[in-house]
């Protein structure tokens, strides 16, 4: 090489080494990452076990030792734990004094081989607010439940939060090995955008091993919130080597921020393929959606876990996900709701009955002597369907199992019943015995599930969800029309039919009306309020739609979309599932955060406001506290509203001033709208209980 070459790439490496990067094995000028691996309790070498250098893989010979040759961006060398050991120390910085890159492993309370669980929570996004008491919530669960780590699964929430989050949730604080993964909002202002969480969390991709797994953690992909210090491929240049080095039998778990980039699980990348389910890839858990979600898809769980402290986006009620993985590798969950205990039996029913799983926005419906809802089952293997009970002692007459949760409303239309789950698929039965007339499944777009209510007219079922709905015949359930939008996030909005318009509520997108003939858009309201759809709209006349959602109450026209009418009001939010009601120029609308209140459509004021209790759970978007949520859409009862509230109780209150006539406490959130006949009400909870209620 001539010395006008050497020259130029020496006046390189001394460019890239002013830019903070980690020159290895460049021209010579560095040494090879070395170090070992022992035993913490007698200092013995340790051979197979896997290190890292961030992209190169290699095992530990039989004195321990290894040897790595770094690359570009090696900023961290990381040792795998193997099944049967853990550690604290999974990583070293990089420097150019440290000589010796050594680890030692404790042997760890789950043997190889053995099955074992841990916690889940995600997207905590605390900021400069810092933790709450969710997190005193959380730690009790991990004393009682005794799992064998906790993982945060991405978006603590920009510099403040990445600073005040690990100093609360740690494995000295939480009394269990804690580990991090970097969400989109964790890419802050610095020389890349991991900088800040490297500094306090150390590196975004890394793996370890408990019982009969190997788990890797894998950082976000596009759309981080500042630019990724890493080329997107280097992260799978790095998977790939860490697979191939690790046994063939164990199981593999991965963890990210959000959800596989590929529907397939085949990773692609520099001009070649990654086939995850070759590795025994059996649950991709993620955070990143605020939903809990679970779906088995190829063999492979998809686990999606909202926020520990609030409610969800689609508005999933908040909690931590354990996650138990069997000798066999088979997998089963249980979410604990934050801060929701089983009740107790009341004593204010005629008669009560348990139901598999929780009822979520499913309105109770009465048909003569049979009651009808659905449940919802956010664990794993499902247990959940749409109930047929008798009306006089609530002796279940028949069960549907769905394949995943009902949400939303089941919907009578003559003999039928309709309901559709989270996933898409869509339910018609036989209201007598349950038997399946047809069923098929549509596509939900681009989004991830559904908590979107169903609606039938003239013999039309409207299912999905915002960004992708269908109709479909009700005889046959044929498909009619699609228009898949691809836009907007779930929420337990109700479609609406509107005349010859269909309503759909695209979450953080916009109001939206379609021809319910053809499926052709025909307007969508993108205002900066409206756009916020957990509520779902109320049409006032032929002409004028009643939207409240976020902090505003507005009046829509229905032909054109435009706002007629905007009353901001600070100090309610609005964002929950529940339909206004309105009789005699007086809209009746439950709030998140202040029970019901009553709004004069003419005069555009607040009449009155009937507060409730404290949340039992959290669900509608962002609120937590004590707040006041009101999600099942009020019964009109003449001179009274009934509606069932968060706080576990069912009211009856006055119209006319708001007053409370009376109330039964049942011990559990009621989400959905009650069933009022002459001589009972009929409710359900979200302890999945059905109630008889006394007319009171």
């Amino acid at each position: 090489m001539s010395k006008k070459w050497i020259g130029i790439l020496i006046a390189a490496g001394i460019l890239l080494l002013a830019a903070g990067v980690t020159l290895c094995l460049v021209l010579g000028s560095g040494e090879p990452y070395v170090g070992t691996v022992t035993k913490a309790s007698d200092g013995t070498p340790m051979a197979n076990v896997s290190v890292s250098d961030g992209r190169n893989v290699v095992k530990t010979d039989e004195n321990g030792a290894f040897s790595l040759k770094g690359y570009r961006k090696t900023r961290f060398i990381t040792v795998t734990a193997s099944a049967g050991y853990t550690t604290e120390q999974y990583y070293i910085r990089t420097d150019k004094k440290t000589e010796s890159y050594d680890f030692t492993l404790s042997e760890s309370s789950v043997p190889a081989g053995a099955a074992h669980s841990f916690l889940q929570i995600s997207d905590t996004e605390i900021g400069e607010k810092g933790t709450g008491e969710w997190l005193n919530a959380v730690k009790a669960i991990a004393d009682e439940q005794k799992p064998a780590f906790l993982i945060h699964t991405g978006d603590i929430c920009y510099e403040a939060g990445l600073k005040a989050h690990y100093p609360d949730m740690n494995t000295d604080t939480m009394g269990l090995p804690v580990r991090y993964i970097i969400g989109n909002h964790d890419y802050v202002d610095g020389k890349y955008g991991e900088e800040l969480f490297e500094s306090i969390y150390g590196p975004t991709w890394y793996s370890f091993e408990v019982g009969n797994v190997h788990y890797v953690v894998t950082p976000f992909g596009r759309g981080s919130d500042k630019k990724s210090g890493y080329n997107l491929n280097d992260r799978w240049r790095w998977l790939e080597n860490d697979l191939k080095n690790t046994d063939p039998e164990m199981k593999v778990v991965m963890f990210n921020h959000t959800l596989c980039p590929s529907e397939n699980y085949v990773l692609s990348f520099d001009r070649k393929e990654l086939d995850l389910k070759q590795h025994n890839l059996i649950a991709w858990v993620f955070g990143h959606y605020h939903y809990s979600y679970i779906e088995e898809q190829d063999g492979v769980l998809n686990i999606s876990t909202a926020r520990p402290d609030c409610g969800g986006i689609d508005s999933s009620p908040s909690g931590t996900r354990m996650i138990s993985v069997a000798e066999d590798g088979s997998i089963t969950t249980k979410l604990f709701y934050y801060d929701f205990t089983e009740p107790t039996a009341s004593a204010h029913t005629r008669w009560t009955a348990k139901l598999s799983g929780n009822v979520l926005f499913c309105d109770t419906v009465a048909d003569g002597n049979l009651i009808y809802t659905a449940t919802v089952d956010d664990d794993y293997p499902h247990n959940c369907g749409v109930y047929c009970l008798n009306a006089a002692d609530g002796a279940v007459v028949w069960t549907f199992k769905t394949k995943n949760s009902v949400k939303n409303n089941v919907i009578l239309a003559g003999d039928k019943l309709i309901a559709q789950d989270c996933a898409g698929n869509v339910y018609c039965l036989n209201k007598t015995d349950g038997s399946v007339i047809w069923q098929t499944s549509v596509s939900l777009g681009n989004a991830l599930s559904t908590s979107t209510a169903p609606c039938v007219s003239d013999g039309v079922v409207f299912a999905g969800g915002a960004a992708g709905v269908t109709a479909l015949d009700l005889q046959t359930g044929k498909v009619l029309w699609e228009n898949i939008r691809n836009h907007g996030e779930a929420s337990a909005a109700e479609f609406v039919v509107m005349g010859d318009k269909l309503l759909v509520s695209s979450h953080w997108d916009a109001l939206v009306a379609l021809d319910k003939s053809t499926g052709k858009q025909l307007w969508e309201n993108k205002d900066g309020d409206i756009r916020f759809r957990s509520s779902t709209p109320k049409p006032v006349d032929e002409n004028t739609i009643l939207v409240a959602d976020d902090d505003a109450i507005m009046l829509v026209d229905a032909n054109t979309g435009k706002i007629t009418h905007k009353s901001e009001l600070a100090d309610y939010k609005f964002n929950v599932s529940a339909q206004p009601v309105v009789d005699g120029g007086v809209a009746y609308i439950p709030t998140a955060n202040r029970g019901i209140v009553a709004f004069n459509l003419n005069t555009k004021e607040i009449l009155w406001e009937c507060a409730v209790g404290k949340a039992l759970v959290y669900t509608a978007p962002y609120t937590n506290g004590e707040t006041q949520t009101v999600e099942s859409t009020p019964v009109d009862c003449g001179d009274t509203l009934l509606f069932g509230a968060s706080d576990g109780k069912l009211y009856r209150v006055s119209k006319a001033d708001g007053s409370v006539l009376g109330s039964v406490p049942l011990g559990a959130p009621i989400f959905g709208k009650t069933a009022v006949t002459d001589s009972a009400y009929y409710t359900a909870d979200f302890a999945g209980r059905v109630h008889c209620v006394e007319v009171f």
